[in-house]
C-alpha cells in the first residue's frame, strides 16, 4: 500500500496469537511450542515459527489465536492470500475478536481486495470502536474506492482518538483540499506540521494547499523545505516538479528534474520531461540534449526521435532532423501507430 497508513502495528502481535494461554488434549507441549513460536517469531525466524505453530494446530486444531499467528506470520512474509485465509479460519472459530478483523482487513488491503478489506475494518470497528488504527486503515481504503466522504469521516474519527497523528491529520488535508475545501485542509495540514515538521510528505502536501489559497511565497517555501528534506526521494522530487511546470516555476522544474537525474540517470521518463520544458521555453539546444538521451536509452521509442527530430529542426538543423524523423516513422510504423505517423509526415513537410 502507499502505502503508509496501512500497517499491523507491534501493539497487535500479542492478539494476534504469538502468545496464548490455550487448553488442548496435551497442554504442556502446546505451551512449549507456543513459547518456542513466539521467541522464533520475536527474533525474525518466520520459517520456522511458521513450521512451529503448524505443529501447534495439530495439537489443537480449533484455537483461533494459533490460525491468527499463522496469518500473521504469513503476512510477514508478505504472502497476503495465505495470511487472510488463516485470519478468515481464525474469525470462524472466534468471531467477537476485533484484532482478527482488523489483520485480516490488512492483509486484503495488500492484496487489492478493497471492498473486502473496508467492510473488515467495518467489522473490526463494530467490535471495537476505539481502535484509531482500523479507523485510519478505513480512511486509506475509502479514499481508494472513491468514497471521499466516508474517507474524511474515518480521519475525523482516527484525530479525536489519536489528536497527534500527524499521518491523518496530512491525510484530512489531502482529502479535504482534493475536495475544494481549502480553509480546512490547510488547518489540518497545519496541526500535521505542528506535530511532524520535517516531513517531506506534510510539507509538499501544505505547500499544494498554500498555492491553493493563494499564498505563493509561503507555498513555495515549504515545497522547497521539502525538497531539502527528501532530496533522495524520486518520488517527491518528481512531484515538486509537476508542481512548478503547472505553476509556470521553470527555475525549481528544472532543479528538481536534474536531482531526479542525478538520482537514476538512467530514467527516460525524465530526460523526455526536461526536454519538454526546454522546448516550452524555446531552447531546442538543451532539448535536444535531453532528447537525445531518450532516444539513447529508449532506442524503441517513436516519440523520442519525433520530438529530437522537433528540437533539431528548430535549430536549422534539417538533415539531422530529418534523420530523426525517419527513425520515428519507421517505430511508429512498426507499432502501427498511424496517427504518430501522420504527425511525423506533418513535421517532415514544413519548413
Amino acid at each position: 500500500m502507499r502505502r503508509a497508513h496501512h500497517f499491523i502495528t507491534a501493539s497487535l502481535v500479542l492478539s494476534l496469537g504469538l502468545t496464548l494461554p490455550a487448553l488442548a488434549q496435551d497442554p504442556n507441549q502446546l505451551a512449549n511450542l507456543l513459547k518456542q513460536g513466539r521467541d522464533l517469531v520475536t527474533n525474525g525466524n518466520y520459517d520456522q515459527a511458521l513450521a512451529v505453530y503448524r505443529q501447534a494446530i495439530q495439537v489443537d486444531t480449533r484455537n483461533p489465536r494459533i490460525h491468527s499467528a499463522i496469518g500473521f506470520i504469513h503476512a510477514q512474509r508478505g504472502e497476503y492470500a495465505e495470511a487472510a485465509r488463516s485470519y478468515q479460519q481464525a474469525i470462524n472459530l472466534d468471531g467477537q475478536n476485533p484484532d482478527f478483523f482488523y489483520a485480516l482487513g490488512y492483509s486484503l488491503g495488500m492484496m487489492g481486495e478493497n471492498h473486502g478489506a473496508a467492510a473488515a475494518y467495518r467489522q473490526s470497528l463494530r467490535l471495537n470502536s476505539r481502535n484509531s488504527e482500523a479507523h485510519q486503515a478505513l480512511a486509506v481504503i475509502l479514499a481508494r474506492i472513491g468514497d471521499p466522504q466516508g474517507a474524511i469521516q474515518a480521519y475525523r474519527h482516527t484525530i479525536s482518538l489519536q489528536p497527534r497523528n500527524w499521518s491523518a491529520q496530512k491525510g484530512l488535508g489531502l482529502l479535504l483540499l482534493r475536495q475544494g475545501n481549502t480553509q480546512e485542509a490547510l488547518q489540518a495540514l497545519q496541526q500535521a506540521i505542528s506535530i511532524a515538521p520535517d516531513s517531506p510528505s506534510v510539507q509538499i502536501n501544505l505547500g499544494m494547499a498554500l498555492l491553493a489559497s493563494g499564498d505563493s511565497d509561503l507555498a513555495w517555501a515549504a515545497i522547497d523545505r521539502a525538497g531539502q528534506l527528501a532530496q533522495r526521494d524520486m518520488d517527491l522530487q518528481t512531484k515538486i516538479a509537476e508542481i512548478a511546470v503547472a505553476a509556470n516555476e521553470t527555475d525549481r522544474a528544472i532543479r528538481a528534474y536534474r536531482q531526479i537525474i542525478a538520482l537514476n540517470p538512467n530514467q527516460a521518463s525524465t530526460y523526455m520531461s526536461l526536454g519538454n520544458l526546454y522546448m516550452d521555453l524555446e531552447n531546442p539546444r538543451d532539448a535536444t540534449l535531453n532528447y537525445r538521451q531518450v532516444t539513447r536509452l529508449s532506442p524503441n521509442n517513436p516519440e523520442g526521435f519525433h520530438k529530437l527530430g522537433l528540437a533539431l529542426a528548430a535549430q536549422g538543423m534539417r538533415r539531422d532532423a530529418r534523420n530523426a524523423y525517419r527513425s520515428a516513422l519507421s517505430l511508429y510504423r512498426s507499432q502501427g501507430d498511424r496517427q504518430g505517423e501522420q504527425q511525423v509526415r506533418q513535421a517532415m513537410r514544413e519548413r
